[in-house]
């Protein structure tokens, strides 16, 4: 009798215990997400998850194993500014700054500006921290008092510590110097642009920011509503100064250089290259503008891979912490960057180019409940599908001029076609060049501000995926269908004129 009352009332508690999961998880599956997104400056996909076998990068690596790892996503330029703007508008855009007038103007607009105005609508808290639009903390001035996009955020800011201002922080060196001659920064202490500092992670301000979205994670666990917090980590942008203890991660021997760094074959015009300006000229460089020597090729790849580690390791405890809330299970995580950059590739040294190295950029999702762990999605998705994607996800309803789509079904279905092309552009020596990435070829078209050609780019990323060979002109009836292709997308707005001068 007495075992069989245990047995009873065993019973009892398993269905009991059963009940409560079952309304937990249906408690969970009832609450909107959460959104954390991760934006990383410079980073192009050098980490193990993308297939290096010698960047130490556990913690992305992780994020990618637990969730959906973008194969192919590019950006809509290699250049910072019309990427975050994209990113943050859903519109395909050129511009550094859009929100000049609503910022003067003070009457904010019914219909969302941005991302965070979305959410920020929605009932969301919204935080920014480090860089996510183009100006570091996201203001615009070094008080930190006025927010680049307005009406956006509960919260926008960077750690700035001994550096002071959000500029200099991001150009900062160990001892609290800061250095870039092109932003008027530091000029009276050059420095050369890069640094194994003999510090901890807070040594560097991206260790501040980390400690910083730690803070508010803590904060928004109390907070009732969800929360779109965004993280955005200076390195590996240039200078590439990370603690010592990154560097040493690697032995610069074993580190490989690029093996085509030349011009691609059959490549002859003013527009297509750069001579590595941002490296070669912000900073008091040794080997003299344009030049980068094997000796210091090497030391700019290691502190390339040296940032790279130091970030992983910054995000890794953001990420650590999110789960140590117990927040990990219901919301968005999202690491994107806002283009790649070339590591000695075609001799160059830099971003700014209509080159796969530098407009295919990471892009990894974990969305709990729609994700499945190690997805490898090789459909052709863009920066601009993010802005749609998060709000289809978190069930907000957004305007139809937006002109991306939402890449969901892709995190369903990782084995589902991507876009037909992605597109890309920039602009050079008084040329717009307009790009196209198909599943197998891209096309470049470079035009004067009158539309007349000036010289065409075709690559056979089938058989030539590093880019090496501009068959343009062996291929004449495959050229002309591609620009056909080519000149039908939308690339900027159609009422906005391009913007010169850009080196």
């Amino acid at each position: 009798m007495k075992l069989t009352a245990i047995t009873i009332i065993g019973f009892v508690l398993l269905v009991l215990s059963l009940v409560s999961c079952k309304q937990t998880k249906n408690k969970a599956k009832d609450q909107p997400y959460n959104v954390l997104m991760i934006c990383v400056d410079d980073l192009r996909p050098e980490l193990g998850s993308y297939g290096n076998k010698i960047i130490k990068s556990p913690n992305i690596d992780k994020l990618a194993s637990e969730g959906a790892l973008f194969t192919n996503h590019y950006v809509q330029s290699a250049i910072c500014g019309p990427s975050r703007t994209t990113l943050m508008t859903g519109k395909l855009q050129q511009s550094w700054d859009l929100w000049g007038d609503l910022r003067k103007s003070g009457i904010e607009p019914e219909q969302a500006i941005a991302l965070p105005h979305l959410f920020k609508k929605n009932g969301y808290k919204t935080i920014g921290i480090g860089k996510i639009t183009h100006q570091p903390g996201g203001v615009i001035d070094e008080n930190q008092q006025i927010a680049q996009i307005p009406f956006s955020w509960d919260s926008t800011y960077t750690a700035v510590g001994k550096w002071k201002t959000p500029w200099r922080a991001f150009f900062a060196y160990a001892n609290g110097d800061a250095h870039n001659t092109a932003m008027h920064i530091g000029v009276e202490t050059p420095r050369l642009p890069y640094e194994a500092g003999e510090v901890d992670d807070t040594g560097y301000p991206d260790g501040l920011n980390a400690q910083e979205a730690i803070k508010q994670i803590r904060k928004l666990k109390q907070e009732k509503n969800p929360f779109f917090l965004t993280v955005g980590f200076y390195k590996p942008h240039l200078p590439f100064n990370a603690p010592k203890k990154y560097w040493d991660l690697y032995d610069p021997d074993q580190i490989p250089m690029a093996d085509n760094n030349y011009a691609p074959k059959n490549l002859n015009n003013k527009y297509s290259l750069n001579k590595s300006p941002e490296l070669t000229t912000h900073y008091p460089w040794p080997d003299g503008a344009g030049i980068v020597s094997e000796e210091s090729a090497k030391i700019v790849k290691h502190g390339y891979y040296a940032s790279v580690s130091y970030i992983d390791a910054q995000i890794g405890l953001v990420l650590d912490e999110l789960k140590k809330q117990a927040l990990d299970k219901n919301t968005i995580i999202i690491l994107w960057s806002d283009h790649g950059w070339h590591l000695g590739e075609h001799g160059i040294f830099g971003k700014m180019t209509n080159f796969s190295i530098a407009t295919n950029s990471p892009l990894i999702m974990r969305v709990p409940g729609v994700t499945n762990e190690g997805s490898v999605v090789n459909g052709l998705v863009e920066t601009v599908d993010i802005y749609p994607t998060l709000a289809a996800l978190c069930g907000i309803e957004v305007s139809d001029d937006l002109d991306g789509e939402s890449i969901a079904p892709l995190l369903r279905n990782p084995k589902s076609k991507g876009k037909p092309y992605a597109r890309s552009f920039y602009y050079r020596n008084n040329a717009l060049g307009t790009t196209i990435k198909t599943e197998q070829y891209r096309i470049v078209r470079w035009a004067t501000e009158k539309d007349s050609t000036v010289a065409i780019e075709l690559y056979d990323h089938r058989n030539d995926h590093e880019e090496n060979f501009n068959i343009a002109s062996e291929n004449k009836a495959l050229t002309d269908s591609l620009l056909i292709q080519l000149k039908g997308a939308k690339f900027l707005s159609p009422d906005k004129p391009f913007q010169a001068g850009w080196e």
